[in-house]
This record gives C-alpha cells, sequence and structure tokens, in this order.
C-alpha cells in the first residue's frame, strides 16, 4: 500500500479482511521503500494512493509496469476527477476505488487477480507458444532428407528448410513468394496436376501421391508427396504443407527387382517349355522301350520255344541248357523294361495327396504277401501307424516294395522277423521296416537306391533292382527322404520320411 496516512493504510486493511481476503500488507511512503519491496518481497495487489508527498501513483504505476506488469494496481485515493480517472485507466491502472466507497475495494481487488491471472495464463502460453513454434521451426530447418514447406492458399511457397533446398535446389530467398507449380514437369503443369493435389487436399484434408518432380536445374527426382490443408479455428483455409521426400533410389531399386522378376519368369517360361518337351520326348521313349524293345524280345522268346520244340529229341544236354539260358535272359529282360516303364510312369504321374491311414496299408500289404509265404515262419510286428497325406497308389507301392523286400532277404532265416514302426517330430513323420536278414555292407548302401543295383546276384535273390529306386522316387515326390542302414548277417533296416502339413496327421 502506497499511503501516508498510517490510518488509511489499517482501514484498507481491515476492509480486505472483511470480504473474505486472507491479508498481510505492507505500507510504504516513498520511492525507495516501493523499489525495495517490489524487488524482496513482490506483492499481489498494488493499492496507491493518489498524490504522497514525496511520491506520486502515476510515477508508482509506471515503475510497477515496468517490474511486475501482470501485478494488479489500484489506485484508492480520497478524491479524483474525471480526466485523471481516466488518464489513470489508460495508464494502465487496473481500476480506481474511492475512499469513500470501500465496499467496491474487494471486488476491485478480486477482479483484479482475476485479471492478472488471465494475463499470466495468456503470456505463458504465449511464450509456450513461440517456444514451441521456434522448436518446431528449428525441427523442420534441420531436417534435409526431407522437403518440407508452407504454402499460401494459392500455393505460393512461404517457407523453406534445408531438405528442401537440397532436394529442390532453390534458396530461400529463390523461391518464397513463388508458385509450387514449377516443382512439377511441364506434362503435368499442363495436365493442371498441380492445382488438382490443392483441390484435394482442400476437399478431403489430404493429398498424397508419388510422381516425377523438377529441380532447379531440371533434372527429375520421383518423390512421395504429402500436401495437408492447414485452417484457422474458424475452418478458414490458411494454406497447405507439404512434405515431399526424394525416392529415385527406391524406385529405382524397385524396378530392377521388377526386371529381375520378368526375366525370372521369361527364364522359368523357357525351363517349363523345356520340361515339357524333355516330358514329351520321356514318353515317346518309353513308347518306344514299351513297343520297339519288347518285340524282338517277344520273337526271340518266340522262336526259341519253337526250336526247342522242333529239335527237343535231337538235342544233348548241353544245347538244352543253352536254349533255357537264352529263355531265361529273355524273361529277365522283359522284367527289366517292364520295372523301367514302371519307374518312369512315377516321375510323370499327377500326384493326388488324401489322408492315408498307414495302418491300414501295411495290413492289406501283409495280406498281399501271404501267397508268398508258402510254410516260412514269419513274425510280421507293425506297431501304431499314423495318418499322413499322401498319395495312396503311391504310398501303397512304397510299403509293397520295402515289405517284399523284407521277405526276400529274410528268406535264409527259420523264423523271419519284419518289424513296421515310425517316430514323428516338429517336422516329419520316419516310418521305417526292420528284418534280421542278411543285411548289407554300409560302404555299399549309396547303391541300394539306385536303379538296377543290387548287392547280391540274382541266383541268390530274384528280381532286377528297381523297387527301392522306385521308392526313393514317390518319397521324393512327397517332399521325403529316403536312407537305409544295416549290417552283413545282421540285418536291415529301411526308412522314408514324410513332411507334417499343418492341421494334418
Amino acid at each position: 500500500m502506497l499511503e501516508d496516512v498510517a490510518a488509511d493504510v489499517g482501514l484498507l486493511h481491515h476492509e480486505l479482511e472483511k470480504g473474505g481476503l486472507n491479508v498481510s500488507t505492507r505500507g510504504v511512503e516513498t520511492r525507495d521503500d516501493f523499489l525495495q519491496e517490489l524487488e524482496q518481497r513482490p506483492p499481489d495487489v498494488i493499492l496507491s494512493d493518489h498524490s504522497l508527498p514525496s511520491f506520486d501513483g502515476f510515477s508508482a504505476l509506471e515503475i510497477a509496469h515496468d517490474r511486475c506488469p501482470d501485478t494488479p494496481f489500484i489506485f484508492v485515493t480520497g478524491s479524483m476527477g474525471e480526466e485523471v480517472a481516466i488518464d489513470s485507466l489508460r495508464s494502465g491502472a487496473t481500476d480506481y476505488v474511492l475512499k469513500g466507497r470501500l465496499s467496491k475495494l474487494v471486488p476491485a481487488v478480486k477482479r483484479g487477480l482475476r485479471l492478472a491471472d488471465e494475463r499470466a495464463r495468456r503470456r505463458k502460453a504465449e511464450y509456450d507458444l513461440r517456444e514451441s513454434e521456434e522448436n518446431f521451426r528449428l525441427l523442420v530447418e534441420g531436417i534435409d532428407e526431407y522437403a518440407v514447406y508452407i504454402l499460401d492458399p494459392q500455393g505460393r511457397v512461404t517457407t523453406w528448410n534445408a531438405g528442401a533446398e537440397r532436394i529442390e535446389g532453390y534458396r530461400a530467398q529463390e523461391i518464397i513468394g513463388r508458385r509450387f507449380h514449377r516443382f512439377y514437369t511441364p506434362e503435368d503443369v499442363e495436365r493442371k496436376r498441380p492445382d488438382q493435389a490443392l483441390a484435394v487436399a482442400t476437399a478431403e484434408g489430404r493429398f498424397q501421391e508419388e510422381g516425377w518432380q523438377m529441380r532447379k536445374d531440371g533434372t527429375q527426382y520421383w518423390a512421395h508427396v504429402i500436401i495437408a490443408a492447414l485452417r484457422d479455428e474458424h475452418g478458414k483455409l490458411t494454406g497447405f504443407s507439404k512434405i515431399a521426400r526424394d525416392t529415385t533410389g527406391r524406385k529405382e531399386a524397385e524396378d530392377q527387382l521388377r526386371q529381375q522378376n520378368a526375366a525370372l519368369e521369361h527364364r522359368v517360361e523357357l525351363r517349363t517349355d523345356e520340361l515339357r518337351v524333355a516330358r514329351e520326348e520321356m514318353e515317346t521313349f518309353s513308347h518306344s522301350i514299351s513297343h520297339d524293345l519288347r518285340s524282338p524280345l517277344i520273337h526271340i522268346a518266340g522262336f526259341v520255344q519253337l526250336l526247342q520244340n522242333d529239335l527237343d529229341d535231337k538235342l544233348d544236354v548241353r544245347s538244352r541248357r543253352h536254349l533255357r539260358t537264352i529263355i531265361d535272359s529273355t524273361a529277365q529282360m522283359g522284367r527289366m523294361i517292364a520295372d523301367l516303364l514302371a519307374f518312369s510312369r512315377i516321375g510323370q504321374a499327377e500326384i493326388h495327396k488324401i489322408q492315408v491311414d498307414l495302418n491300414q496299408v501295411a495290413k492289406d500289404v501283409e495280406h498281399e504277401l501271404q501267397p508268398d509265404l508258402q510254410i516260412r515262419q514269419v513274425d510280421w510286428v507293425i506297431h501304431e501307424l499314423p495318418k499322413v497325406s499322401a498319395d495312396p497308389f503311391l504310398i501303397r507301392q512304397v510299403f509293397h516294395h520295402l515289405m517284399s523286400n523284407a521277405l526276400k532277404f529274410t528268406r535264409a532265416r527259420k523264423t523271419a522277423r519284419i518289424e513296421i514302426g515310425s517316430i514323428s517330430d516338429e517336422k516329419e513323420r520316419i516310418v521305417f521296416v526292420r528284418d534280421n536278414g542278411v543285411g548289407f555292407d554300409m560302404k555299399y548302401g549309396d547303391k541300394l537306391f539306385g536303379v538296377f543295383q543290387r548287392l547280391h546276384s540274382v541266383t541268390e535273390f530274384n528280381g532286377v533292382g528297381t523297387g527301392l529306386a522306385q521308392v526313393r522316387r514317390i518319397i521324393q515326390r512327397h517332399g521325403g527322404r529316403t536312407w537305409a542302414e544295416g549290417a552283413v548277417d545282421a540285418g536291415a533296416t529301411f526308412s522314408f520320411s514324410l513332411p507334417l502339413i499343418e492341421g494334418r496327421g
């Protein structure tokens, strides 16, 4: 309180307390005391008489505006003419109250405090906004990977960042105030593409595209562009923000990838044609084997049989043995041709996969092989087998070859034991056929699955050597593997795997 009458200081203090305010007052009379108070104990409100013996209220008001502009300054005086009152308000006083009407003091103080609080909040908001705008400006200007700038409603550039200068090639003083149409190719300008982009952004709030843009030097680059409409609090269009990024490198990589894919597709087409031709040639070859090679064999066998019939009583034992060798060899050759044809058909046949119960397959094949057992003692041990996704006809051939092989190579055993089981992991199901037969030397194991490859002579064990080759071909076409383990005179185990299929057994 700038007041030289102690009684008035007490009166004002009492009036404020009576109005419900929690008040601590400090009375000052001189300029030096006033400055000291402002420095040491900044006040919430300044109440000042209009005129003091050594100091006047207008001087105090000027000092208060300089030192604490948001603090309410209220004149409380005995009398104040109309002109003086107007001058006080024009000078920045918050209000004035006559000492004869102190009932208006508390409302004036409360009103002044509210205004001061609003001014302080507004001042802080303006400061925060300026700081935010400055930070945003510094952020945008520091980005050199993106061209970021503002357009006015007519499409003229109003701001320009370092990224825009690097990408577009213009310095700020060269481009600000000019329309952004110069960033488009002449063809796009002719088609009014820049105007269409602004129209879409105006209508929808945002426009996005990829296309060729022009630099200052006339070179083009592939740009990803986003244009957003800017509006004030009333929804009025104030301009546009545009962000452009040079994605030429990515486009070139994508174009190169498309070219490589096109070239790859072309090579695949050529390879497919080659495979088609090779398949047709294989079919022709198979037909040739079936007819052109079988026919001579049939003639040889037929004429040898006629020769044997005609000269039966004139031939000695040695000649009959020679004729029998010819007949057996011809029959063996016929079986080899038939098996070779069957092997080639496996590679050409389409696979039709369904859910196959291997338990039933193993039982069916065991039943088919019963006539070959004759008086032999055979113990079949068939464990629980899984259901798999496979071609039922082809997978049946696999079981037939493996189980008949096991029977063949256990012929010398008093009691043959043939075990069939399976193992499963996260990727595949493994099925094995194990026997206690003659076995084999593992160093020759790689030959087992080759066409016409045998580890035993025909006189020991019949066959032409294509069964295991057919097994491998069938399993390969199902995406699986085949292998064998064994030892001489200690039996053998033949295994194959089938990949697991999600959602199936």
